[in-house]
Protein backbone atom coordinates (compact mmCIF):
# COMPACT_ATOMS: atom_id res chain seq x y z
CA UNK A 1 0.00 0.00 0.00
CA UNK A 2 1.25 3.45 -1.20
CA UNK A 3 2.64 5.42 2.01
CA UNK A 4 1.86 8.62 0.29
CA UNK A 5 0.25 10.42 -2.50
CA UNK A 6 3.64 10.70 -4.51
CA UNK A 7 4.21 7.03 -4.08
CA UNK A 8 0.72 6.49 -5.21
CA UNK A 9 1.67 8.60 -8.30
CA UNK A 10 4.34 6.81 -9.04
CA UNK A 11 3.34 3.16 -9.05
CA UNK A 12 0.21 4.46 -11.10
CA UNK A 13 2.23 5.60 -13.94
CA UNK A 14 4.95 2.87 -14.36
CA UNK A 15 4.54 0.84 -17.60
CA UNK A 16 2.74 -2.48 -17.24
CA UNK A 17 5.08 -5.54 -16.98
CA UNK A 18 4.82 -7.79 -20.29
CA UNK A 19 3.09 -10.71 -19.98
CA UNK A 20 6.35 -13.05 -20.10
CA UNK A 21 4.21 -16.47 -19.87
CA UNK A 22 2.02 -15.19 -22.64
CA UNK A 23 5.12 -13.80 -25.21
CA UNK A 24 6.93 -17.33 -24.67
CA UNK A 25 3.96 -19.41 -25.60
CA UNK A 26 2.96 -17.08 -28.70
CA UNK A 27 6.65 -17.43 -29.71
CA UNK A 28 6.30 -21.01 -29.40
CA UNK A 29 3.30 -21.01 -31.21
CA UNK A 30 4.66 -19.00 -33.78
CA UNK A 31 7.55 -21.47 -34.96
CA UNK A 32 5.63 -24.83 -34.45
CA UNK A 33 3.71 -23.09 -36.87
CA UNK A 34 6.52 -22.28 -39.33
CA UNK A 35 8.01 -25.76 -39.00
CA UNK A 36 4.45 -27.46 -39.88
CA UNK A 37 4.17 -24.73 -42.85
CA UNK A 38 7.55 -25.36 -43.84
CA UNK A 39 6.75 -29.59 -43.61
CA UNK A 40 4.18 -28.75 -45.85
CA UNK A 41 5.49 -26.67 -48.34
CA UNK A 42 8.60 -28.49 -48.55
CA UNK A 43 7.50 -32.26 -47.19
CA UNK A 44 8.67 -34.06 -50.77
CA UNK A 45 12.07 -33.01 -50.38
CA UNK A 46 12.78 -33.82 -47.48
CA UNK A 47 14.39 -37.43 -46.76
CA UNK A 48 13.45 -38.98 -43.48
CA UNK A 49 15.74 -37.29 -41.23
CA UNK A 50 15.21 -34.24 -41.32
CA UNK A 51 11.66 -35.25 -41.76
CA UNK A 52 12.44 -36.70 -38.32
CA UNK A 53 14.00 -33.60 -36.80
CA UNK A 54 11.33 -31.19 -37.69
CA UNK A 55 8.85 -33.80 -35.86
CA UNK A 56 11.38 -33.70 -32.69
CA UNK A 57 11.29 -29.86 -33.03
CA UNK A 58 7.48 -29.78 -32.81
CA UNK A 59 7.52 -32.22 -29.60
CA UNK A 60 10.14 -30.39 -27.99
CA UNK A 61 8.14 -27.16 -28.46
CA UNK A 62 4.95 -28.69 -27.35
CA UNK A 63 6.97 -30.17 -24.34
CA UNK A 64 8.46 -26.39 -23.89
CA UNK A 65 4.64 -25.16 -23.66
CA UNK A 66 3.79 -27.77 -20.90
CA UNK A 67 6.12 -26.59 -18.88
CA UNK A 68 6.04 -22.92 -19.11
CA UNK A 69 2.24 -23.78 -18.10
CA UNK A 70 3.49 -25.44 -15.05
CA UNK A 71 5.48 -22.78 -14.25
CA UNK A 72 4.23 -19.33 -11.84
CA UNK A 73 5.38 -16.40 -12.22
CA UNK A 74 3.73 -14.48 -9.40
Amino acid sequence: MPQNRNQQNREKSRPQEPDVQYNAMLEIQTMESSIIRYITVHGDHLNAAEYHSLLQMIKSLEELKTAIKGVSLD
